[in-house]
């Protein structure tokens, strides 16, 4: 079935093109409740249509369906029920009852010359109009009337297409000469590989020849749009007429291709293709050489960075530069190639350097490993290798000793449920794991195993990934060395803590020092304070249409949720949040749980204006939390309350518009902050450490 490129789709509001042959009519029904549907124009992607109602008092529904979803219902009562239902479900996304959604769809008395419009080419549909009571949430109240209608054809062009597949290298120019010079069209090549995988694999998309066509085109034209271009540059860039020579460049080496063409329409309806695809096949060749070469330097080498700079001959020229570490063995041509086998379809990604490359100074190379080899490499790649590999091989300084390494631990920020951790250590080339625990839950053994079995789950699925990584580079990426500042949470008011450092084998992953510190810390106690929340109401972002805080576009579509804070009597500061799902029950999930989810998401909240203004989405349970700092610096309990905005509880926005106004005196405060939406469990990272 022929689209149209949705770019192109033009919403017209009438169109005054005839319709071939007889115009499809609907008479009144003998219900009572009946509908004169008159069809007057009809084009390749819209219908123009009028319709006049027995009764001009009452509610009904005009809408467009495909003749295949129409036709699979048995009765049309069926047919209404299913369109009622999708009706709800989109009221219900909006954030509206149906009593509110449908005086936006319905229409009463005469339309006159209406136009649906993005209809697909040459096919069948049909216009279906029922009444509907208003004043008996809108059930059907008539009998349905469906007037068949088919979109255009496309006049169907009988132009051929000469394409000559002139391949140089990994270059191939496209010589094209239609059979008819004033034709439009359109040439786009892909590997066969790509060709099969998404028109005949069997585990591929299997999509018609002609689809893949049109989806194939609608990427690119989607790929100019968000690069910036205009309508009329991606018309012009894509669409070509006449004789012309069209390069493509940098195509994968030695592999077979496909050319696809077809010939266009393009007005005011949008484009079409009007002609039978040609394909052709063509191979390239070795990729075409440049003339590239490269001067690697190397200098100020320490333990674990280096100063690099690669400089290429050419500005213009792609290539790939790696720094990695060496086997000590392998040479740079073997190398080169063992890189481009491994990244494979990749390497276009990896090849996306032009000019110099430089990492000097404080922007020195940072590398994983002490008394360690590394090689920098350097080679020309557009679509294959283009010129010889240049490699500048160099050995880090040598590292400190695991039996050597001293650390020591300072707190800081404590509070119940948490508290900063800072480690010092004596040497930055060992990596390491920190933790804390109650001292009666610390088993050394075990803890051991659980993170042995951490780093192979990381190495794992690193190697997956990258089959060359080093398990100093898996270290480097999820492990401490030197120094660090980590977060300890989830922990229990007025217990005293432990930590532990476990050294690990740059080489191996393994543990081979254990280092522990005794009541390092013990977190505060509780204070008495006890903020409520309070839900003052749900208003419609629609309804609030930039009026009351000034931006439209940021509420359009959503919720404002209003929380008030009460019980704040004694209160130094307040602080506010939401997280999704319902966190309202303490004893689902504690403060101390819901504290190692939210640190770091708390926003302050002004006690003499004790209100927040909640973005959300309709129909999202989310939790709105609070807790409240008193005098003696005490933390108290959390406020918590259940949120979940419907259109059966929206709010009537004057009332928030009231609040605003009230409040005025400092408006400017008032934003509208995202809802804090965090995991159900946090995430492990080299910030956060949740204490076992």
């Amino acid at each position: 079935m022929k689209r149209f490129f949705t770019l192109f789709v033009i919403v017209v509001a009438m169109l005054m093109a005839a319709c071939e042959g007889d115009k499809p009519t609907a008479p009144p029904s003998k219900d009572g409740g009946g509908f004169e549907v008159d069809i007057t124009a009809v084009t390749r992607s819209t219908v123009t249509l009028s319709v006049t109602p027995l009764n001009y008092e009452d509610d009904y529904l005009c809408m467009v369906y495909d003749k295949e979803f129409v036709d699979d219902f048995r009765k049309d009562e069926y047919l209404v029920s299913t369109i009622l239902q999708e009706l709800s479900a989109e009221a219900y996304k909006q954030g509206k009852t149906l009593a509110e959604y449908m005086p936006t769809i319905v229409d009463k008395g005469v339309i006159a010359q209406t136009t649906f419009s993005g209809l697909n080419i040459d096919s069948e549909y049909y216009v279906v109009v029922f009444g509907v009571d208003a004043t008996n949430d809108y059930s059907p109240s008539t009998s349905v009337v469906k007037v068949p209608f088919k979109t255009l054809a496309v006049d169907e062009s009988v132009v051929t297409f000469d394409v000559e597949c002139i391949v140089t290298n990994n270059n191939v120019v496209f010589d094209v000469d239609p059979s008819d010079d004033e034709i439009l069209w359109y040439l786009f090549t892909v590997t066969k590989d790509q060709y099969n995988y998404y028109v005949t694999d069997e585990g591929g998309y299997q999509m018609s020849e002609s689809y893949f066509f049109e989806y194939y085109f609608q990427q690119q034209i989607n790929a100019y749009l968000e690069a910036g271009y205009s309508e009329q540059e991606v018309i012009d860039a894509l669409i070509h007429k006449g004789h012309l020579q069209l390069s493509a460049k940098g195509l994968n080496e030695n592999t077979e291709h496909y050319y696809l063409i077809a010939g266009l329409i393009l007005d005011s309806e949008g484009i079409a293709i009007n002609s039978a695809i040609s394909k052709g096949s063509y191979t390239t060749k070795d990729a075409e050489q440049a003339e590239l070469s490269f001067n690697i330097e190397v200098w100020d080498v320490k333990q674990l960075s280096a100063s690099v700079r690669i400089t290429p001959s050419n500005n213009k020229d792609r290539y790939c530069a790696l720094i990695q570490p060496w086997d000590g063995v392998t040479p740079a041509d073997e190398m080169m190639h063992r890189i481009v086998e491994q990244w494979g379809g990749w390497m276009d990604v990896m090849a996306n350097d032009c000019g110099p490359v430089e990492h000097v100074g404080s922007n020195a190379f940072r590398l994983p490993a002490a008394d360690t080899d590394y090689y920098v490499i350097a080679f020309g790649y557009s679509g294959g290798i283009t010129t010889e590999a240049y490699m500048k091989t160099f050995r880090t300084l040598p590292g400190g000793s695991v039996e050597e390494v001293e650390f020591s631990i300072s707190v800081s920020n404590i509070s119940p449920y948490s508290f900063n951790m800072g480690i010092s250590s004596s040497d930055p080339t060992i990596y390491y794991i920190p933790g804390a625990c109650v001292k009666e839950q610390y088993d050394e053994a075990e803890f051991i195993k659980a993170e042995e079995d951490a780093f192979d789950y990381y190495f794992e699925n690193s190697s997956d990934f990258n089959p060359s990584i080093t398990v100093a580079e898996v270290l480097d990426q999820y492990y401490y060395n030197g120094s660090a500042s980590v977060k300890v949470s989830g922990l229990m008011p007025d217990t005293e803590v432990m930590a532990y450092i476990y050294a690990l084998d740059v080489h191996t992953g393994r543990v081979v020092k254990s280092f522990t510190f005794d009541a390092i810390a013990k977190t505060d106690t509780l204070g008495d304070s006890a903020p409520a929340i309070e839900l003052v109401g749900y208003y419609s972002g629609d309804d609030e249409a930039g009026t009351i805080f000034n931006d439209a576009a940021k509420t359009k579509g959503r919720v404002i949720t209003v929380v008030k804070y009460n019980n704040l009597d004694n209160l130094r500061s307040l602080f506010t949040t939401m997280v999704e799902g319902d966190c309202s029950n303490p004893n689902g999930r504690s403060d101390c749980e819901l504290w190692s989810i939210t640190d770091g998401y708390w926003n302050s909240c002004k006690i003499a204006e004790p209100y927040t203004y909640y973005l959300v989405d309709w129909n999202v349970v989310e939790t709105a939390l609070c807790y409240g700092m008193d005098y003696n610096g005490k933390m108290g309990t959390m406020g918590r309350l259940y949120t979940c905005p419907t259109a059966e509880n929206k709010s009537d926005i004057e009332e928030l518009r009231t609040l605003v106004d009230s409040l005025k005196t400092s408006k400017s405060n008032f934003i509208l902050p995202p809802s804090v939406v965090v995991a159900d469990a946090p995430t492990k990272s080299r910030a956060t450490i949740t204490a076992l």
